[in-house]
């Protein structure tokens, strides 16, 4: 059933904005017009101290450079982004979901946090105005649309909406910076929406690996509800062949958001089944251990001028059971934080996260203080040719 709704959906997607484009009297590229390129490189720069365990340790935070390069012809904006990311001070822990490189699901590579530069996104697309953007390549997914409502602290967060699944960035799965990814956004009226598919791999046997569709409604200014929903295919060994796996994983969000001037707040529920993955002993080895789960998260910042406060929650409850995972394995995570701007261009932050955290060990996460410093550097530059 998956299979031909996704290729349905495949056919809707690349037809809408070309055929919307015919729509207009099927003009001719007119090359004697003049074309706009532009051309917007930036960066940020971030580093803190963490104490935990009555220990202190100099860290890395989601440090990255990037630009996008556009060009403007016949009212379409062709472009393509780069972003990698930047491992200033090489450290090992990393607090940030975000923060994580390695795209895998079952299989992935851990060293990619250790390089000093590592891909975060790299995309092609064109945006055809009230038709829609069309993107192809690694890029943020339909479904963090949703999620992306709570995932706003400069530290933690993104800890309980199934999007950095596996210790991943949620490339394989398509549900944070999707590998490989086709998507379609617009807005109607009041209404955005998102869909996206994924071709990874020629050798799963699948069409296309993965799909997902979300919604978004505005419904006052700055108040908006949205729901997304991903499903992803991996190959029948693996799932055959992987603890807990028992059929192809499918993500569900649902999330409302808020922003004005000085307030900031979003809300997210996220429930999937087979959709995240552990390490678990068994039998004296180490083995991958899929599993179901549920999560909450919600965010609230204060904004001033010169300073903002900022608060959440993280909730994550794994279904263990019949799993050899801990019967305590969750997350109930609390955060508050600060932030001061001396600059328009640098501030200092401070974020202080506390509560039960048990993994699959049954081991328990540690409170975590952090103070660091963070500089976003941003310029655009425009040619006439």
């Amino acid at each position: 059933m998956f299979r031909n709704l996704s290729k349905v959906f495949f056919t809707v997607l690349l037809s809408v904005p070309f055929c919307c484009i015919g729509q207009t009297g099927d003009r001719e590229p007119n090359f004697s017009d003049s074309t706009r390129i532009q051309i917007a490189p930036y960066g940020s720069f971030r580093g803190h101290i963490a104490v935990l365990r009555e220990q202190a340790e100099i860290q890395e935070n989601a440090s990255r450079i990037g630009f996008e390069f556009s060009v403007y012809k016949s009212n379409i904006r062709y472009f393509t982004g780069v972003e990698l990311a930047i491992n200033l001070f090489r450290s090992a822990q990393l607090f940030n979901a975000d923060a994580n490189t390695n795209s895998g699901f079952i299989k992935f590579d851990e060293t990619q946090n250790l390089q000093v530069f590592s891909t975060r996104l790299g995309y092609l697309g064109a945006d055809f105005g009230e038709y829609g953007i069309l993107r192809i390549g690694k890029q943020w997914s339909v479904y963090y649309d949703i999620t992306g409502y709570t995932d706003r602290f400069n530290v933690f967060g993104g800890q309980g909406s199934a999007t950095y699944v596996a210790s991943s960035d949620g490339g394989e799965t398509g549900t944070g910076r999707a590998n490989q990814a086709l998507t379609y956004r617009n807005k109607i009226g009041p209404l955005h929406l998102g869909g996206q598919l994924q071709m990874r791999s020629i050798s799963n046997g699948f069409l296309f690996d993965g799909f997902a569709l979300s919604a978004q409604l505005d419904i006052l200014q700055g108040l908006k509800a949205g729901a997304a929903y991903n499903k992803s295919y991996f190959d029948d060994f693996l799932i055959e062949n992987t603890l807990g796996f028992g059929n192809q994983p499918e993500y569900l969000a649902l999330g409302v958001s808020y922003n004005s001037d000085h307030l900031l707040l979003g809300a997210v529920y996220a429930n999937h089944t087979n959709g995240d993955l552990t390490r678990s002993v068994v039998e004296e080895e180490l083995v991958a251990v899929v599993f179901d789960a549920k999560g909450f998260e919600l965010f609230g910042k204060f904004i001033q001028p010169k300073y903002s406060i900022l608060a959440g929650f993280n909730g994550y409850f794994p279904d263990v059971e019949g799993l050899p995972i801990s019967d305590d394995s969750k997350r109930l995570f609390y955060m508050i934080g600060a932030e001061y701007k001396p600059s328009r261009f640098a501030y200092l932050y401070s974020e202080y996260r506390f509560g039960t955290g048990v993994n699959s060990f049954g081991v328990t996460a540690p409170d975590v203080f952090t103070l660091g410093i963070r500089l976003d550097l941003q310029r655009s530059w425009e040619k006439i040719l």
